[in-house]
């Protein structure tokens, strides 16, 4: 797949908020200058792929506006939803640093508007700023951290218990307040693809959603919820 990504005007990387947030915050101004050069900004639809697992890792992207989800595929044809990442996260560094070619998909949730560094330029700059390099190894470094996270959640929590884990994420990035003081949440994503985030199957979490709805927790319509006590939601969660 041959990159495609034309410049756009707009996305100045010496004046983007979301340069703070990330592995480039440690470049000098001159780097910042080759970096807002070299970058090539792009607007994608929902649902429009990002890259896809196998191509080769031509560079980094860095998210500007939107949401983006990173996506598996089984040997069954499955499709698991492995992370979601937003404005400030980076994505593609793992195979670039490791010269392998892409693991996952990765598509626009939603409107998004994604940065690419071509992959020259990066090792340009970690060769001009060491410390960038290592930004990058203390990501995988997270990343490693919030796997095994997961993994010890996965043992020890119950599939209502790892549920309300996710809506109680959704909810700090998707959701806002009602009038009434409940929030509202404009789900990114699927029933299905919060199945396969929590390990479960769509039937299960179909009766996950019935019980939470019976207790008052929350109301489901659609990719529309609403969670009637958002202080309380976290008490849900017990140990298994």
């Amino acid at each position: 797949m041959v990159e495609r990504r034309q410049a756009m005007p707009g996305a100045n990387c010496l004046e983007c908020p979301m340069r703070q947030r990330n592995e480039w915050r440690v470049l000098a101004k001159e780097d910042v200058k080759l970096l807002a050069q070299a970058r090539k900004s792009r607007r994608y639809r929902a649902g429009e792929a990002i890259f896809t697992a196998g191509e080769p890792s031509y560079g980094i992207y860095c998210i500007v506006s939107g949401a983006t989800a990173m996506r598996r595929i089984d040997a069954e044809g499955n499709t698991v939803l492995i992370q979601i990442s937003y404005p400030g996260d980076t994505l593609g560094y793992r195979g670039l640093l490791l010269g392998e070619r892409r693991r996952f998909n990765a598509e626009a949730l939603g409107p998004s508007r994604v940065c690419f560094i071509d992959q020259q330029v990066v090792k340009t700059l970690m060769d001009r700023n060491p410390a960038l390099g290592l930004q990058f190894l203390r990501r995988i470094n997270t990343d490693l951290d919030d796997a095994h996270n997961k993994l010890v959640q996965n043992a020890t929590l119950s599939n209502r218990d790892k549920f309300v884990h996710l809506l109680a994420n959704l909810m700090d990035r998707h959701g806002h307040a009602a009038p009434d003081g409940s929030r509202v949440i404009n789900l990114p994503i699927s029933r299905r693809d919060m199945a396969s985030m929590i390990g479960a199957r769509h039937e299960t979490l179909s009766r996950i959603i019935s019980r939470l709805e019976e207790d008052g927790v929350a109301r489901f319509s659609g990719r529309t919820v609403c969670v009637s006590r958002p202080h309380s939601l976290m008490q849900e969660i017990r140990p298994s």
